[in-house]
């Protein structure tokens, strides 16, 4: 874990020498707030976690806790750097707590958080006259997406699902005016979801906020056979082809190909990701069991395209990825940004969404290509998803 840049004491002891009083880190369950462009509060909790050379962040949604070990103090001030997605908070001491900006790439959002506080929406418990919990159709705009949701001692928490992946975790409740609020944050995903409940079956004055800027108003009803379109039918091979082709250097700067003797008369499954996008984080988590698990008679293989171009610097980022999924795979430098994934792998076609996964039987030819990821925030959609590959991927193996 990171150390703080200066030791406790002296932090207290320059604390104390301002003329006003502020607030100094406190241990416990903290409440953040991120503003968006109209100043709606995207709220989430963390717990801070310190030790006399040692402080760590876990931010809480529901069951799921995400680590950030980044956390450095000059004066009054405190910088986190986030473990992925280019993102960073910089933080000032106050008498509340701390105030400050959250900084991505293409915006920044200002963010306050106070100490010992861990509700989230509502300080004082809500009776709702409706459950949340179920399967919700959600029309944004021109798209349908799927909310899958649970709700145990006043609290909700799950997912939605998209044809390229789900948005993660989310947590909330509904209120005693029978209002829904769901938020979620990890630095990649930063969203708010909010609606009236009509009744059990219905919402109404649906609005998904992300990010600074972004909001999608719609409508949502409850439909428990509600279902994406087929992710094994959105990505497939151009005619002709039946493999890959591609030669990528690995993080040592060693070229590999699916035609060298490691991968030979194995099951492959190549993961085509990146250390910018959050489902490719929830997936490279699943990827490392599934390669612990089947090893050697299967061999995983990750293509990295990031947004730097030279090899050093996508390293960097991909390391990254590989640092905090604990990927114990080969992961290849493709050189390529995102947006150029048609050169990168011309095999390919229609290719929709980070991640997808490609599962290549022992014989070299491609079998099946899933779109997308939808990882545990999305509960049982996840449970299933994960039987049906280990099943997939066991008959691959049994075959001669």
């Amino acid at each position: 874990m990171k150390k703080i840049i200066f030791p406790l004491v002296i932090c207290a002891l320059i604390l104390a020498s301002c003329g006003t009083k502020k607030s100094q880190l406190t241990p416990g369950v903290w409440r953040a707030v991120l503003l968006t462009s109209d100043s709606t509060e995207i709220p989430f909790n963390f717990e801070l976690k310190m030790s006399q050379t040692d402080t760590t962040i876990e931010i809480i949604t529901g069951e799921s806790r995400y680590e950030v070990k980044d956390i450095k103090m000059a004066g009054d001030s405190l910088f986190i750097e986030m473990p992925l997605f280019s993102s960073r908070f910089a933080l000032g001491f106050t008498k509340e707590g701390l105030s400050g900006n959250f900084i991505r790439t293409s915006y920044t959002m200002p963010v306050t958080a106070v100490p010992n506080t861990g509700w989230r929406f509502t300080e004082k418990p809500q009776t709702a006259s409706f459950s949340a919990a179920g399967r919700w159709l959600v029309k944004l705009g021109e798209n349908e997406i799927i909310g899958e949701f649970a709700e145990a001692n006043g609290k909700v928490t799950g997912s939605f699902l998209t044809p390229s992946g789900d948005y993660r975790f989310f947590e909330g409740l509904v209120t005693s005016e029978n209002k829904l609020m769901l938020s979620c944050f990890d630095g990649g995903f930063i969203r708010l979801f909010t609606a009236d409940m009509v009744s059990n079956d219905s919402l109404s004055n649906v609005k998904m906020y992300s990010g600074f800027k972004s909001l999608e108003d719609g409508t949502a009803v409850r439909k428990e056979d509600a279902q994406l379109p087929d992710a094994y039918a959105i990505t497939g091979m151009k005619k002709g082809y039946k493999t890959l082709g591609f030669s990528f250097p690995n993080l040592d700067g060693k070229a590999v190909s699916l035609k060298d003797e490691k991968f030979a008369n194995k099951v492959v499954v190549v993961q085509i990701s990146g250390s910018w996008c959050p489902n490719c984080l929830d997936e490279s988590k699943f990827l490392a069991g599934v390669y612990e698990k089947y090893k050697p008679s299967l061999e995983i293989v990750c293509l990295a395209f990031e947004r730097p171009e030279g090899f050093d610097a996508a390293r960097a980022e991909a390391m990254k990825l590989v640092s905090v999924a604990k990927i114990p795979y080969e992961v290849l430098i493709s050189g390529f940004t995102p947006s150029k994934i048609k050169e990168a792998l011309p095999e390919l076609e229609n290719f929709k969404a980070f991640p997808t996964t490609i599962i290549i039987d022992k014989k070299g030819n491609v079998r099946k290509i899933h779109s997308g990821f939808s990882g545990p925030g999305t509960g049982v959609h996840y449970t299933n998803f994960v039987k049906e590959f280990d099943t997939f991927v066991e008959e691959l193996i049994a075959e001669k």
